[in-house]
């Protein structure tokens, strides 16, 4: 168990490293020693959050885990092709949003719509919330339990959640063949049916 936890340790602090080399692009003493130190500041850190559980469900899978149960598990193989796929995914929704705006008519029509989703677990649901926000037109507003409310600036970017292709592709991520994510959808155009 210790071992593991050294692994992913010293994988954060890696990425971390990573990401501040890249990020900063001049590789001289003084960059590379302020790299080190950010980035063992954040593993230092997030070692201490690390000892606490802040959801239900998380405390479930550390039980099923002692009990050498197999709790469900990201598939990192296709974590690969969903991070295409929602680049994919981004560009078009920023060439919808792109082609809107410039329209001389502006077919702008906001909405919020609510839906219920059927996601193996806590994860899943913060994977598909950013991912909603990530692409433009959409933006998650809130998740409660397997609800999420996201608004919406026309009906184009809402149709990837609805039809279930987005939560589909998350939910591939824990799962071979998820059975229908998506359920329960209300789309709203008026502010007095949100509450």
């Amino acid at each position: 168990m210790k071992r593991i936890f050294f692994i992913k340790t010293a994988v954060q602090f890696v990425l971390l490293m990573v990401v501040w080399l890249l990020l900063s692009g001049i590789y001289d003493f003084t960059h590379i020693a302020m790299g080190v130190l950010s980035s063992t500041i954040v593993v230092l850190l997030h070692l201490r959050l690390r000892k606490y559980y802040f959801h239900e469900e998380e405390v479930k899978e550390a039980r099923a885990k002692a009990k050498h149960l197999d709790p469900v598990q990201l598939r990192f193989g296709r974590l690969v092709y969903y991070v295409f796929w929602l680049m994919w995914q981004i560009v078009i929704a920023s060439l919808q949003v792109a082609a809107a705006v410039l329209n001389p008519k502006m077919p702008i029509d906001p909405a919020l719509i609510r839906f219920k989703t059927k996601l193996p677990n806590t994860s899943a649901k913060v994977i598909l919330g950013n991912s909603i926000t990530l692409t433009p037109g959409t933006i998650t507003i809130e998740i409660k339990d397997d609800v999420f409310l996201v608004h919406s600036l026309m009906d184009a970017s809402f149709g990837g959640i609805l039809d279930g292709s987005l939560p589909g592709e998350v939910a591939k991520l824990y799962e071979k063949k998820p059975e229908q994510v998506v359920g329960e959808s209300t789309i709203i155009k008026s502010g007095a049916e949100v509450f």
